[in-house]
């Protein structure tokens, strides 16, 4: 067995599935908005750059379906295309690290500690993610869809405590006015890096043993899907509860979740925030994995060739 064979720890498509869904609804959620539009205009946006996404991606999912390692299956086909994609794509993931590290230490100290040094809370944010990161593929997969779990139960609780702020007429289309669709569009395809993260975990993917069981292409099909699905809900949910402020807030979720009211809970926007930049901080450490993983590859490739022309060097020695 050689060094690029080697068995690797493994995940789930399910779990594959939950981290990207948390990767995604994070960076929605704990990154700044700045300049949005309103209503029809932030709506369509978000479905723009989700089908931009998907069709840029299609190909890796289309292979997805037939193989588990998409820059090993380049490298052996030509050596500098590996090499060149993995690099490529290890820069943009290093590069969505650092800014979901950036944003994720704003975050937390623009909601919950205001009087904070961003400073000291970039390093703890990074200190996590690291750890995240160094942890591996099966560790992040388990918390990832723990995070997520207590994430949707959160985010329901805010929404639910929010409707009887909710006026449906904020939501007449007729209002829009699409000045900054393009620059609403740009703005959110910045936030993603999520198929990236999917092409490098795919080697980590359990192989389907059922037919009924998700695989790894299904996995990404559906949370395509989802996260059209989640992103337009949260929209409408902003647009819905702080309507004509919706394009002047920040942080959309925090500003909602500051007007709930449950019971004993009373408002939820700190404990929302607090779960929500536990969660953009696993994202950071998910994209750190994600870089590392992938610019492993070509070299683990590449050693593994030498070891094979070695052996097959000793080999010709032996039989001469």
């Amino acid at each position: 067995m050689t060094n690029t064979e080697k068995k690797l720890p493994q995940i789930s498509a399910a779990q594959l599935f939950c981290m990207l869904m948390l990767s995604r609804l994070s960076a929605e959620i704990a990154f700044p908005l700045s300049g949005t539009g309103y209503g029809g205009e932030t709506l369509l946006a978000l479905v723009i750059a989700e089908m931009i996404r998907f069709l840029l991606a299609l190909p890796l999912i289309i292979y997805s379906a037939k193989g588990n390692n998409f820059y090993r299956s380049a490298y052996k086909k030509n050596k500098f295309i590996g090499w060149a994609s993995a690099v490529i794509a290890f820069l943009l993931l290093a590069g969505a690290a650092v800014k979901s590290l950036f944003h994720t230490a704003v975050f937390a100290q623009r909601s919950l500690l205001t009087k904070g040094s961003p400073i000291v809370l970039a390093l703890i944010v990074a200190g996590f993610a690291l750890y995240a990161a160094i942890m591996g593929a099966e560790s992040l997969a388990r918390s990832g869809t723990l995070f997520l779990i207590a994430a949707a139960i959160v985010t329901a609780a805010v929404m639910l405590a929010d409707i009887p702020y909710m006026k449906f007429e904020a939501m007449d289309l007729s209002r829009s006015q699409y000045n900054g669709l393009i620059k609403d569009i740009t703005e959110r395809l910045l936030r993603g890096g999520d198929y990236l993260v999917f092409a490098a975990l795919l080697p980590f993917v359990a192989p389907k043993k059922e037919k009924r069981r998700l695989n790894a292409c299904g996995a990404s099909l559906f949370f395509a899907l989802f996260s059209t699905l989640a992103g337009v809900l949260l929209c409408a949910f902003y647009c819905l509860t702080l309507r004509e402020f919706y394009g002047m807030t920040e942080y959309p979720f925090y500003a909602a979740a500051s007007l709930s009211d449950i019971a004993l809970l009373k408002r939820l926007d700190g404990f929302g925030a607090a779960l929500w930049a536990l969660c953009a901080a696993f994202r950071t450490g998910l994209m750190m994995f994600a870089a590392w993983s992938v610019i492993t590859e070509p070299i683990k490739n590449a050693r593994g060739s030498s070891a094979s022309n070695d052996v097959g060097e000793q080999g010709s020695t032996a039989a001469g």
